[in-house]
């Protein structure tokens, strides 16, 4: 019994080989793109946490108002608790090409030994190694935000004129995350240029790695003991940073962006593995007398079940060996994509042996448990049931007052269910991708809502009020000054991930700001300790006193409200309130609203604003457009959303061809249905308009399905990303296009798909449709 039936299998891929290419085609698809996040999740987790580590990171850095010399830095390395010391200095400045092109962000970091770095490393891309005297490196991924890197660049510290600097060359710095994302550039001098620039030439960064430490709690207690030693012999430690333990900056995107890979890279495996039993369902609709014959000679339902199990198994078999290729090329162009967008060294690009071995099971495994419901319902008819089979089925009397369309499609509840599973399935997912996109998109729209400005300069000094300027319509003098929840600052070496300041709202409140609230309420003016935080209260609560320290002084706050911030992490708190804690009346935070109508007008207005505030001894510290802090924004969530979008089409490729093979088994299953109705005088244009109505029925209820799951699918993506360290959370924002064009995709593509068959079928005579099956 076994050779014919084996003979009957290649009988049967040979009679059915376009159909059986269609399921090799939609399995290798999903199986490439599974393996290939796969292959990319293994090797860049493991490269981005080599790549960081192997930049030596501090666990924490202690500013000392006094500086750092060599004695103290001798005396600090000598500590048992202490791996590794080193001293540093970052200074916020601004650089920009030519005189008359506008400033941009740059964080400058001061060594005194190029060749004796011990932590934060960097190291020589191009150029001299050390810089010389009076010249700059900047981190390479900087070369394309500055537009060029040579041969000199107009830098300006806090304290310092603007002045030609030299660019000696570029360096990487795994530690920093992609200059070009953060839009401001990192550039690294020895000490002799600090003093040049206009700043005293004292480092006053003491970087510490610990010794037996294994969380963030852990570096809190060793650096706090540390700070404490050091007061002790009179050095002043104005604060204390500490950022996650030994991890990438952009760590919580990267983790996000894999996430959303995985979990659709794995639906899409399911998908496809859907068209498969679609597809193997209309094989074996097909065979229903044939299984029957085989039965009546002695072939058992088991038998008969390992037959077509062993023949989904090939197919799978087939489907891995050419998904790895494609796997293979496909994962080492993510990589090195997301290498760069990461700016990490890739040490390793081996993938490991674990990921074809998981890819191979999963492609023979996952589609065979898929495929075993229709397989075991196809194998377990009796022979009386399978020449008994005439392909029509009736509608019971319940559903006689659906439309003709849908009762049609109901008679059979089996074969509608599994297209409307594959459907439901397909449409679902790709309305969740494109709605995800939306809402990740929609994250930097966040910004504007809020804010009523288009300006933001921060200055180093305090002044006593707004320089008038043409060109603004509105301006409020607000006070900010760097500050630490409790008495550590969560920031990187750059300051700019993690980092909080304490603002203090103008005397008679804002109208520019108006945040989101999330809980409890805005400030009143009689709040003179109330706070209400930003995107640095997710662990607070309404109520709760909790510690703020401003310039090394612990000052004690009330929690009354929680505000959504995007794009900074600040804690509000009245005129009153901030002179408390600080002692400053003064104006550090200008928030401007503008009549520009373009970048260049803006960028106008800001150079006459800096002239009158440097004509009053200000220096600005940064000026950040709102539309530059959208695209700093939108840039971080790119690698996210271009995940979204690469899985929104597969996605709608392997739909797509569920979607021909689902509607070409209705047909296939119905041909003796076609020749009864033939006989009591249907004609073929009858026929086909009944079959491409029912096709478009099921479309549409699929569609309704789909339109309906792709809400709280979304909203769960959403929650998942959002937990899995993202930089803000996403709103629901629904993809309206992608909402009304797949339904009308699905409608019109089952229609379609249904009309080639339904016509050979319908032009069919009665003998040879009776003979079909």
């Amino acid at each position: 019994m076994a050779r014919p039936r084996w003979r009957k299998l290649v009988g049967d891929l040979r009679a059915a080989w376009g159909r059986v290419l269609v399921m090799q085609i939609a399995i290798a698809i999903a199986l490439a793109g599974v393996g290939t996040v796969l292959a990319a999740r293994a090797v860049l987790g493991r490269e981005i946490v080599a790549s960081y580590r192997a930049t030596a990171p501090a666990d924490a850095t202690l500013e000392l108002a006094d500086g750092v010399d060599a004695e103290l830095l001798a005396a600090v390395r000598a500590r048992p608790e202490v791996a590794a010391a080193d001293r540093r200095q970052m200074i916020r400045a601004r650089i920009k090409a030519q005189t008359d092109a506008p400033w941009q962000m740059l964080v400058l970091f001061v060594a005194d030994d190029f060749n004796a770095l011990t932590l934060n490393t960097f190291r020589p891309d191009t150029g001299a190694w050390p810089p010389p005297r009076g010249s700059i490196l900047v981190e390479r991924t900087a070369v394309a935000l500055m537009g060029r890197t040579g041969p000199t660049m107009i830098v300006q510290t806090p304290h310092g004129a603007p002045m030609p600097i030299a660019i000696a060359g570029t360096v990487h710095d795994a530690g920093q995350a992609p200059n070009w994302q953060e839009h401001r550039g990192c550039a690294y001098a020895t000490i002799d240029t600090l003093g040049l620039l206009g700043e005293k030439p004292v480092l006053h960064d003491l970087l510490v790695q610990f010794r037996d430490v294994n969380s963030v709690a852990d570096v809190d207690a060793q650096a706090r003991a540390l700070a404490s030693w050091l007061r002790e012999r009179g050095h002043d430690v104005h604060e204390i940073r500490v950022p996650k333990l030994r991890q990438h900056p952009h760590q919580g995107l990267m983790n996000a962006s894999q996430l959303v890979l995985l979990m659709f890279t794995i639906l899409l495996l399911v998908l496809a593995a859907i068209v498969l039993a679609t597809i193997l369902a209309t094989i074996l609709a097909r065979q229903t007398r044939e299984i029957g014959v085989m039965k009546a000679v002695g072939a058992s339902t088991r038998q008969l079940a390992a037959l077509y199990g062993a023949f989904v198994v090939g197919l799978g078999a087939i489907a891995v060996a050419v998904a790895v290729p494609l796997a293979y090329f496909a994962a080492h162009a993510m990589i090195d994509k997301i290498a760069f967008m990461m700016n990490i060294t890739l040490a390793d690009s081996v993938i490991p042996v674990r990921v074809y071995v998981t890819l191979a099971l999963l492609g023979m495994l996952v589609p065979l448990a898929i495929a075993a419901i229709p397989i075991l319902r196809a194998t377990r008819v009796t022979v009386r049931e399978s020449f008994a089979s005439h392909g029509a089925a009736f509608a019971r009397p319940a559903l006689a007052r659906l439309p003709v369309p849908l009762r049609n499609a109901l008679r059979r509840p089996g074969r509608l269910a599994l297209t409307i599973a594959l459907l439901v399935i397909g449409g679902s997912l790709v309305l969740t991708a494109s709605n995800l996109q939306r809402s990740l998109m929609a994250i930097s729209s966040k910004i504007e809502v809020a804010r009523s400005y288009d300006l933001e300069v921060r200055l180093d000094e305090s002044i006593d009020a707004v320089p008038h300027v043409a060109g603004v319509r509105a301006a409020e003098a607000w006070s900010a000054m760097d500050a630490a929840r409790g008495d550590i600052v969560r920031t990187y070496p750059d300051g700019g991930h993690g980092s909080f300041t304490l603002a203090g709202l103008p005397p008679g409140g804002t109208t520019l700001v108006q945040f989101p609230l999330k809980a409890g309420r805005w400030l009143v003016p009689g709040d003179v300790d109330g706070v209400v935080l930003g995107s640095h209260g997710r662990t607070a609560q309404i109520g709760e006193r909790i510690t703020i320290a401003v310039a090394g002084k612990p000052t004690t706050w009330t929690v009354v409200g929680l505000v959504e911030e995007i794009g900074g992490g600040s804690a509000f708190v009245t005129h009153a309130g901030y002179v408390r804690a600080t002692g400053d009346t003064g104006t550090s935070l200008l928030r401007i609203a503008t009549a520009a109508r373009s970048d260049a007008e803006r960028a106008a207005i800001l150079a006459e604003l800096e002239t009158a505030l440097a004509a009053r001894g200000a220096a600005v510290r940064y000026a950040m457009p709102t539309p530059l802090l959208r695209s700093i924004i939108d840039d971080h969530v790119a690698l996210v959303v271009r995940a979204v979008i690469l899985m929104a089409a597969l996605l709608a490729l392997v739909g797509l061809i569920g979607l021909g093979s689902a509607m070409a088994i209705n047909v296939a299953e119905r041909t003796r249905e076609i020749a009864i109705m033939k006989t009591i005088g249907a004609s073929d244009r009858r026929l086909v308009s009944i079959i491409i109505g029912e096709a478009a029925a099921v479309g549409a209820l699929a569609a309704v399905i789909a339109i309906t799951l792709s809400v709280p699918l979304t909203l769960a993506v959403i929650a998942k990303i959002s937990a899995n360290g993202f930089l803000a959370n996403p709103p629901l924002t629904l993809s309206y296009g992608a909402l009304v064009v797949w339904p009308l995709i699905l409608i019109a593509g089952a229609a379609l798909a249904s009309l080639l068959p339904a016509r050979r079928a319908a032009r069919l005579t009665v003998a040879s449709a009776i003979a079909e099956i």
